[in-house]
């Protein structure tokens, strides 16, 4: 019989029809744009973010949890299903994504380290993406960090893929989970062989930043843990995206291999509208605000 990707230890990030927002809120939020504040009753949120996976313990698994792997696996896959990628599995396994890739024939997608695999038709990359053809195939993605990371939260509430290029979308969604399941939001950073990384931990910020400003708007109040107030200062102590990212030795290294077109583009904000959230923890839909 043939492996659900769960039994290989993986998730399905699918494009489908987005669910109408009405059939499970009762209204949707107001977006950054719009000037007029609409005002509902709802509990304080607490955010918190997990700068490393060993931070994200048993009671995440109530949360709302945003997976940030922001060089480059969360932005490659935001890029793969908003360029009309069908399905995309992520597997921690390289040998389990080749079997996978073989038998279902899709195209297979991946790195050790920031460089691609050998064998493998493109690495993790946005901009590889941007020039191959995608639409309606499955992609199969093993990455250092970013896919075993989405393994060990898989248990959560509900599980949402950001990064810069979805930010806001991404923001919206979590805050509407949030108050759906009347819960808190976790934003877990993949960091670098379960060691912290600057880079995730400034999109983390960045990412709190946004829920503070969406929530404004829509008069919900935010409780900051000590972890939330900690990335929103690393955020604020950079003057602009591309600093951050060369500080960091993930950019850095992506420098170091050329691949200064995805250190670029991963720096991108709000181009994208998809947001990939884990049903079932095992199957991703990719929905757009």
């Amino acid at each position: 019989p043939t492996r659900r990707s769960s039994d290989l230890g993986g998730a399905i990030f699918k494009k489908g029809e987005q669910p109408g927002m009405n059939s499970w809120l009762h209204e949707p939020l107001v977006r950054k744009e719009h000037f007029k504040k609409r005002s509902y009753r709802m509990d304080e949120v607490k955010l918190r973010v997990a700068f490393t996976p060993p931070d994200f313990h048993a009671k995440w698994n109530e949360l709302i949890c945003v997976v940030v792997d922001v060089l480059r696996a969360s932005s490659t896959i935001v890029t793969l299903l908003e360029n009309g990628c069908q399905q995309v599995y992520t597997l921690a396994s390289a040998s389990d994504s080749r079997a996978l890739s073989r038998k279902q024939d899709y195209i297979l997608a991946g790195e050790r380290n920031g460089l691609t695999l050998p064998g493998f038709d493109m690495g993790n990359s946005p901009c590889e993406v941007l020039i191959n053809d995608v639409a309606e195939k499955g992609v199969v993605l093993t990455t250092t960090n970013g896919t075993r990371v989405i393994k060990k939260v898989s248990g959560a509430r509900k599980v949402l893929i950001g990064c810069f290029l979805n930010a806001q979308a991404c923001c919206e969604r979590a805050l509407l989970l949030a108050r759906e399941y009347k819960t808190g939001i976790g934003i877990i950073c993949a960091a670098e062989k379960n060691a912290f990384v600057l880079d995730d931990a400034f999109c983390a910020g960045f990412l709190v930043e946004e829920i503070l400003q969406i929530a404004g708007l829509n008069s919900i109040n935010i409780e900051l843990l000590d972890s939330a107030q900690a990335a929103r200062r690393i955020y604020h102590g950079y003057p602009d995206i591309l600093s951050a990212f060369r500080a960091s030795n993930s950019g850095q290294r992506l420098l170091s291999i050329g691949r200064e077109d995805d250190f670029r583009f991963c720096s991108n904000v709000d181009i994208f509208t998809s947001v990939p959230v884990l049903y079932q923890n095992s199957y991703f839909w990719c929905e757009s605000l």
